[in-house]
C-alpha cells in the first residue's frame, strides 16, 4: 500500500515538480474502494515513477493540511461545515466533552518552553491527518509531529 510512517517519507522521491495543474485522477494511480483504500499505480511498485507519483500525493497533503490546519470550515464549505460542527457538538455531548478537554491539555503542552505536542497513532497516516483536522488539532499538532505505527 502507499502508507507511509510520515508525512516526508517519501519527500526524497519529489522532484519539486510544479502541481498546480497536474492531474492526480490520470496518472496511473487508483485507489478502488473495493481495495480498502490502498493506492495501485500502473508501473513497477517501488519504481523510481511510481515512487515520484507517491512523493507527489504526500505533498500535495502536506500542503492541504498546512493550509487548513486552523480552518478545516475552509476545506470543508460553509454546508459541510455546520453539518460537521453540529456533530462534533453531539459528540461533546455523549463524550463528556472529552474534545474540549483535550485541547486544554494540549494548549497547556504547547504553551509551554521546550515542550511539543507529538501524535503516534495507529491508524494510517492519511486518515489520521484527517481527523486531526476536522477535530480541530491542526493547530495543537504541526504535520512534521505526527507518525503513523501502521507499518512498524
Amino acid at each position: 500500500d502507499c502508507d507511509q510512517v510520515h508525512i516526508d517519507d517519501v519527500s526524497s522521491d519529489d522532484n519539486g515538480q510544479d502541481l498546480s495543474s497536474y492531474n492526480f485522477s490520470a496518472d496511473g494511480f487508483q485507489c478502488p474502494s473495493a481495495n480498502n483504500g490502498i493506492c495501485l499505480a500502473s508501473g513497477v511498485r517501488g519504481g523510481v515513477d511510481w515512487m515520484r507519483k507517491l512523493a507527489f500525493r504526500y505533498r500535495k497533503i502536506k500542503e492541504t493540511y498546512c493550509n487548513y490546519r486552523n480552518n478545516v470550515g475552509g476545506l470543508l464549505g460553509p454546508a459541510k461545515r455546520e453539518q460537521w460542527l453540529q456533530l462534533r457538538s453531539e459528540i461533546e455531548l455523549v463524550t463528556d466533552n472529552w474534545l474540549t478537554l483535550t485541547v486544554k491539555c494540549l494548549c497547556l503542552i504547547s504553551r509551554r518552553s521546550h515542550c511539543v505536542n507529538i501524535l503516534v497513532t495507529t491508524t494510517q497516516l492519511v486518515p489520521a491527518l484527517s481527523k486531526v483536522l476536522l477535530f480541530g488539532l491542526g493547530g495543537l499538532f504541526p504535520i512534521e509531529n505526527i507518525y503513523s505505527a501502521t507499518k512498524i
